[in-house]
């Protein structure tokens, strides 16, 4: 194929693992690269072209360009001569990628946006201890600031007493830390406002459920921007914790009754990222697989990834896919030709 300019922007939350992602199947189709970090985590990208140009890749096939949003990756989603996006971070952001593609040279733009995941656990599940494991690491990894965080929590009303009490007494294992200490199991929140955005829904979920759990902050060392594990229960479909991407460790807890309820409950978002369900019943599980609206299904698990399949969203949490022949695939231009002779 023609070589072209792809336009990556990565998020601060796993910087290095997100531009590896976007690069290599890019650099492996045969284009040229433009990579924008975010502007809170700059420097792991910067060291990674300079692995890239001591390793033997050619000078100018890989760009990184620090900046802020509004201004770089702005500019480069506007760039007549940047060919194609992918991007990585909010839906709001996101949205202003298709704006740019449309006002510009209509480059396609492959997003992987924001989630809501629901993490929904049946009264036939085996292992009510292992699901609690998963429970606790699909929402309070990384401080509950990841795209798939399983942040709703549907429960059947068999279960929900003695699955709740389980959840209590393990988020009390909880304790925030420095973060390169490899005992810490709950670090700060990036920023400064992003710190205030979360205590702002924690101020309103305080109004709208009933706080089981945490609801305020806590300190390691020096650092201030943590927020400790919260747990709200009697939360409805309607409230703005169950709706809105917090992207802290927040976790939203409603009840169910029927199978379709669940489902019900799962696909009432704008989001569509990933789902994942505790069931013995195969039959349930592959019956719920066809109807939960999300692009990665785990059942007896949590956020499953692999680079052999494809990850990425429907609805509002995004359009493409990362990994597998597909993530390569998005970066190619399918090309017909026919020969008469």
């Amino acid at each position: 194929m023609t070589q072209t300019f792809e336009h990556y922007l990565v998020p601060w939350n796993y910087p290095l693992h997100n531009a590896s992602v976007k690069l290599a199947p890019a650099l492996a189709g045969g284009n040229s690269v433009v990579l924008k970090p975010s502007e809170e985590s700059s420097l792991s990208a910067l060291r990674l072209a300079e692995l890239c140009e001591e390793a033997g890749l050619p000078r100018g096939v890989l760009h990184v360009l620090p900046g802020y949003g509004h201004v770089t990756g702005e500019a480069l989603g506007r760039h007549p001569d940047i060919d194609a996006i992918g991007f990585t971070g909010s839906t709001e952001i996101g949205k202003r990628f298709l704006v740019y593609a449309g006002e510009s040279n209509m480059k396609p733009v492959w997003l992987e946006c924001g989630g809501k995941s629901p993490h929904i656990v049946f009264d036939d599940c085996a292992d009510l201890d292992a699901a609690a494991d998963a429970v606790i690491s699909g929402v309070f990894t990384n401080a509950g600031q990841v795209c798939s965080a399983h942040s709703r929590l549907l429960l059947q009303d068999g279960i929900a007493e003695e699955f709740l009490t389980l959840l209590q007494k393990k988020i009390k294992q909880l304790i925030p830390g420095h973060p390169l200490n490899p005992d810490t199991n709950l670090g700060p929140i990036v920023s400064r406002s992003q710190f205030e955005q979360v205590i702002d829904y924690l101020t309103v979920g305080k109004h709208e459920a009933n706080l089981l759990v945490g609801g305020d902050v806590g300190t390691a060392g020096e650092g201030s921007l943590f927020v400790m594990p919260t747990i709200f229960t009697e939360v409805e479909a309607k409230h703005r914790i169950f709706q809105e991407e917090i992207f802290g460790p927040v976790l939203t807890v409603t009840r169910f009754q029927k199978d379709m309820d669940s489902v019900a409950l799962a696909n009432n978002s704008c989001y569509g990222l990933a789902a994942s369900l505790w069931t013995q019943r195969l039959s349930r599980a592959h019956r719920l697989c066809d109807l939960i609206q999300a692009g990665t299904i785990t059942v007896n698990g949590v956020d499953a990834v692999s680079p052999q399949t494809t990850f990425g969203g429907m609805k509002q949490s995004g359009i493409g896919r990362d990994y597998g022949l597909a993530g390569m695939h998005k970066y190619m231009a399918l090309k017909t030709r026919w020969i008469h002779y």
